[in-house]
């Protein structure tokens, strides 16, 4: 299997997984560790649940300093 970015691999492990592939399948199939298909897996590229905060609505009392 050609060298792929971690992104790449990420998302097809992801995308197999959705499919219906096993775990385990994923491990043979890309040859890396369960680990690696558990990270893959749990992680996401959007959290629909999760909300980007500003630094600067953190703090507000310099907040005009930055933004000047």
């Amino acid at each position: 299997m050609p060298q792929v970015s971690k992104v790449e691999l990420y998302a097809a492990i992801r995308r197999d997984h959705r499919a219906g592939i096993q775990m385990r399948e994923l491990e043979r199939k890309y040859n890396i560790s369960w680990r690696t298909v558990k990270k893959a897996v749990d992680s996401a590229i959007y959290c629909g649940s999760c909300e980007y905060v500003s630094a600067i609505t953190q703090l507000p009392e310099c907040g005009s300093a930055v933004r000047a």
